[in-house]
């Protein structure tokens, strides 16, 4: 019994942090795609000039850090996102500028 309890802890061990790894890959692309968006439209860039700096998946959130590229000037943005299917922002700083009230 001893053997089995054993043999039964490990594989949980082995086993459980594939799996949540396997959410927290899930959620923090959702939420890159969510913050990106969201960046995007804020400041009136295309998609492809608000580029991935690094994410970091926290306990129930994801923190996204972006470059966005404007008139030739770079502006890093941190979003912070909740961990979810559908994420939802929480944070976006510095507060963009729409490219409407520039």
């Amino acid at each position: 019994m001893k053997k089995f309890l054993t043999a039964a802890a490990l594989t949980a061990v082995l086993f459980v942090p594939g799996v949540a790894s396997a959410d927290a890959a899930s959620d923090r692309a959702a939420a890159i795609r969510t913050c990106r968006a969201e960046v995007a439209s804020q400041t009136g860039v295309a998609i492809d000039d608000v580029r991935l700096d690094q994410a970091r998946v926290r306990g129930t959130t994801v923190r996204v850090d972006l470059d966005v590229w404007r008139n030739g000037q770079l502006q890093n943005v941190r979003c912070d996102a909740t961990r979810a299917e559908e994420p939802t922002i929480v944070a976006i700083s510095p507060t963009l500028q729409t490219a409407s009230a520039q």
